[in-house]
């Protein structure tokens, strides 16, 4: 099967790319080989602090979710339960989404394609609300995985190549989105 990556939310904006120099990455993790960003930054346009995020690929599960409040903020780590040819490697994916105001799923949840994971803000080491797209390549086996790539973006690689240019919520099945608008409905009336 071939890997892609949909879109979270719509309309999408990529407002940083993966690769890009930065020498604070260093400064702020206390770590000299931390120099290039290490994922995708995307927001859904101008003046929104707040937005639903949806599951962006198939065949994954939570692994975990995490706070990190130097670096993701509130933040989901998605594996793919199968192999994908990424690459020059035939590898498991392991995707993290960071920054959120609320995570919604939890570690062993198997979220289908268009689900609604989280609302995106500005938690962690984050100067504006967005979401942050991080992708690796790695080995897996149980809990337990390493990353195959080795370079200054922290092991990441770019998400940018595997999207499928649609968007998450368009290829969500019926049931998918109104289990989606529940959880959303009950994030809105503080009941989650």
């Amino acid at each position: 099967m071939e890997f892609k990556i949909y879109f979270p939310f719509k309309p999408f904006v990529a407002s940083q790319k993966w690769g890009v120099a930065n020498p604070i990455y260093s400064q702020q993790f206390n770590d000299p080989n931390f120099k290039y960003h290490n994922g995708v930054d995307c927001v859904p346009g101008q003046g929104y602090r707040t937005w639903p995020v949806y599951c962006p690929v198939e065949g994954f599960r939570v692994l975990r979710v995490d706070y990190a409040p130097q670096g993701g903020g509130n933040e989901i780590w998605l594996i793919s339960k199968e192999k994908y040819q990424m690459g020059d490697k035939q590898c498991y994916a392991l995707m993290a989404l960071c920054h959120a105001d609320k995570v919604l799923v939890q570690a062993g949840d198997e979220p289908e394609l268009g689900e609604l994971l989280m609302v995106a803000d500005s938690t962690g080491f984050s100067t504006h609300s967005h979401v942050h797209m991080g992708l690796y390549r790695v080995d897996y086996n149980g809990t337990w995985f390493t990353k195959l790539d080795t370079n200054g973006a922290t092991g990441s690689c770019d998400a940018a190549p595997y999207f499928a240019f649609e968007y998450a919520v368009d290829r969500a099945t019926l049931a998918t989105l109104i289990k989606s608008n529940w959880r959303y409905y009950m994030y809105v009336l503080g009941l989650r």
